[in-house]
């Protein structure tokens, strides 16, 4: 009777301790130990970037949830990140030593779109010794999936884990036409735009799709555009540029800007000039984070900006516990941050299907049907063959792309308010096909001279 009762005592105590273990996410309890040769898989981008390093951060921290969880199809995943410098050249020559020497099936690029173009072709020659699936990470530049179809099958395996440009307008005409007339009371609108490849089409229109510039479709909204200026992303002096936008008696600065765009140094020029009364509105980069108040000294009041350091918003069940994680790492969560990430479970999600990598053809028709959740939505590649979408992250229809897919996501607005507060000014509605997004509540809004007194 002694022997059954300790038996028992036994049996009631390692349940307990599994469900311990469970409860604070050990990982050798979650999975099996995965065994033999790993998946590789590698990311080249400037380890130095604040843009770029999180997105290392991110996918490493991925990575070794798998290897916890068993790995994929019982094997080990192998991450390798390679430093380009920011320097095209090298990007190439890493991009090499991966396929060839490391022997990945999936590597990422950094969202730089002229790195991801150079890539891009020494891929293309590659493919066929040394079958693999290229991912751009979070760049815009049509080329890069337009080549796709103009060129096949030469680029078939390469994806992009961004919208392109032309996915885009939906959003910017509800800017246009709503949120800046009718919340922010401005007409007379001045244009910064970061001078990379990316934001082209939008200076110059996109013909073959019929969609305009975004100046003429801010026009057709009523809008004035009485500055317009392309501007390097680092290095510029701002101060004579905001004194020609005062001149030009604007009301609201609209700079199309990226997480390559010095845009701390741009609140700093701009809270300590003739322009400072006119409101900002920032495209995105650095300034979609919390961290961005800090490292502005707090110039940036009253800065209007994407966003996405979400730590009390769920967006989905898995919004708020990823954001958590990450900054328990200190990795800072911008919108290609939380892609990055999904990408990892994404390419899971397609090995598994394939059975493997094997198969090239099976790997690249399965990264094209396995649709992923991830924590700010769903996550599918578009495979209508309609240029520039085509492998490109879903987000708008091709055939118009002023309407938006349901469940798929849209940037967050916010302000920044005294003391760094963040005030949600458009909140997402992801099954609203029409817009995803709605004016939260315009007493939320505060004018820039109102918010300094």
């Amino acid at each position: 009777m002694m022997k059954r009762t300790r038996s028992v005592n036994i049996v009631v105590f390692t349940a307990l301790m599994l469900l311990v273990a469970i409860a604070i996410g050990a990982p050798s309890i979650s999975g099996a130990q995965p065994k033999g040769e790993p998946f590789v898989i590698g990311y080249i981008g400037m380890v130095a970037s604040p843009g770029t390093r999180p997105c290392m951060d991110i996918q490493k921290m991925a990575v070794e949830e798998v290897n916890a969880m068993g790995g994929i199809l019982g094997r080990p995943v192998k991450y390798v990140v390679m430093d380009n410098k920011g320097d095209t050249s090298l990007s190439v020559e890493a991009f090499r030593k991966l396929v060839i020497e490391d022997k990945a099936k999936f590597v990422s690029v950094e969202g730089r779109s002229e790195i991801c173009l150079a890539v891009q072709e020494a891929s293309g020659m590659l493919a066929k010794e040394y079958p693999h699936i290229l991912v751009f990470n979070g760049p815009m530049g049509s080329e890069l999936t337009a080549r796709i179809i103009d060129e096949a099958p030469k680029y078939d395996h390469c994806f992009r884990d961004w919208d392109p440009e032309p996915a885009h307008y939906a959003q910017q005409k509800y800017f246009f036409c709503k949120t800046i007339p009718e919340y922010e009371k401005a007409r007379k609108i001045a244009f910064l735009w970061e001078d990379l490849a990316w934001t082209t089409e939008w200076r110059k229109g996109i013909s073959y799709i019929n969609l305009p510039t975004w100046e003429k479709m801010a026009k057709d909204c009523g809008l004035e555009i009485v500055y317009s200026k392309a501007v390097k992303p680092r290095g510029t002096m701002y101060l004579p540029i905001l004194q020609d936008i005062k001149k030009s008696n604007a009301d609201l600065i609209f700079y199309i800007s990226s997480w390559f765009t010095d845009t701390e140094s741009f609140a700093k020029q701009w809270a300590d000039s003739a322009a400072r009364d006119i409101q900002v509105n920032l495209y995105g980069g650095v300034a979609q984070t919390q961290d961005y108040w800090r490292m502005t000294g707090g110039k940036a009041l009253s800065i209007i900006s994407s966003y996405t350091d979400l730590d009390d918003i769920a967006l989905t069940d898995k919004t708020i516990p990823l954001v958590k994680k990450a900054h328990a790492r200190k990795i800072p969560m911008q919108i290609h941050v939380h892609i990055a990430y999904a990408d990892i479970y994404h390419f899971k999600a397609a090995i598994e299907k394939a059975k493997g990598t094997g198969d090239i053809k099976k790997l690249i028709k399965a990264m094209e049907d396995v649709e992923t959740v991830y924590s700010l939505g769903k996550v599918k590649y578009e495979t209508q063959k309609i240029k520039p979408f085509f492998h490109s992250r879903m987000r708008v229809n091709p055939k118009d792309p002023y309407k938006t897919y349901p469940g798929y996501y849209y940037q967050l607005i916010v302000q920044f308010q005294q003391g760094g507060k963040i005030a949600y000014l458009h909140e997402s509605c992801p099954e609203n096909e029409a817009h995803v997004a709605k004016w939260v509540d315009p007493k939320r809004y505060k004018k820039p001279a109102e918010l300094r007194k």
